[in-house]
């Protein structure tokens, strides 16, 4: 118990928040876990094979990420991770040391590009003129700037082979609001995603110019730091890409069965994991 109530840094000129950390409060208040969030199971459903919406998901920069299968998280090992999380570092704390996930890890686990433009813009816009032009349609129920991601998927998953190009370029759009919503930058709630991404996502080009590796490992950060603090019962992010990067360098709960680096061509190195 005396080890217990000494728990935390010896030097506190770093870790300056050791007082709103979850550890400091095990032994006066218990144990209350922290439940990872993300809609990894919506995202598995989308099937995508239209050869005109892969290529444009290739010009964006979000092919490769939509290779990645969501995982059925663990929870037990992201809860013993953001136990260790510090903000003030961005670091989790080990016995040995201090580990992170790294731009580095972003780019190989998700194939998602982490250098490039800033991810930025505003969420003041006439939502249904957006939607009208980039999508083609006008969801009914847009409310504070976001809309269902069932509306989404409904409305798009399915695309004939000989849809016209206005079309395809719309689903390929939904496609990737779909895969933020999802994935990348989820909320709580669980069914529905901002608008604010979506004029970003409006040229090709200039999508695939932005940093969006770069942009999910700063919501990631700000959710573990958020996650680490006294009293918090969940954790919304990009959970994939902290238990894929758990399983690579710290083999914890790691699969047995893991797939060869050279069937990887096509694909990032996270899909080694499809299980």
């Amino acid at each position: 118990m005396a080890d217990l109530e000494e728990a935390g840094p010896v030097d506190e000129s770093v870790l300056t928040e050791q007082h709103l950390h979850r550890s400091s409060f095990i032994t006066t208040e218990g144990y209350r876990g922290v439940q990872f969030i993300e809609h990894g199971r919506k995202l598995n459903q989308w099937e995508l094979d239209h050869p005109a919406v892969l290529d444009l998901l290739r010009q964006s920069g979000f092919y490769y990420i939509s290779r990645l299968r969501r995982l059925q998280l663990d929870q037990a090992l992201l809860g013993a991770l953001i136990e260790r999380w510090r903000r003030e570092t961005q670091t989790f704390h080990f016995r040995h040391g201090e580990m992170t996930i790294t731009l580095q890890d972003v780019a190989v686990i998700s194939g998602l590009r982490v250098d490039g433009a800033p991810v930025t813009g505003t969420t003041v816009y006439p939502w249904p003129d957006i939607c009208q032009a980039l999508l083609g349609v006008v969801p009914d129920d847009i409310r504070a700037g976001q809309i269902r991601l069932d509306w989404i998927y409904q409305q798009f998953h399915h695309l004939h082979l000989d849809a016209p190009a206005g079309l395809v370029a719309a689903t390929a759009r939904a496609y990737i609001l779909y895969q933020i919503g999802c994935s990348l930058f989820p909320n709580p709630t669980g069914y529905r995603v901002h608008l604010k991404w979506l004029p970003l996502i409006a040229d090709f080009d200039a999508c695939g110019a932005l940093a969006w590796g770069a942009a999910a490992l700063a919501y990631l950060y700000r959710a573990l730091g958020s996650a680490a603090l006294k009293g918090k019962v969940e954790c919304c992010c990009f959970a994939t890409l902290v238990q894929i990067w758990a399983w690579d360098h710290l083999h914890v709960g790691r699969p047995t069965s893991v797939g060869a680096v050279a069937d990887m061509a096509d694909c990032p190195m996270g899909c080694r994991y499809d299980i």
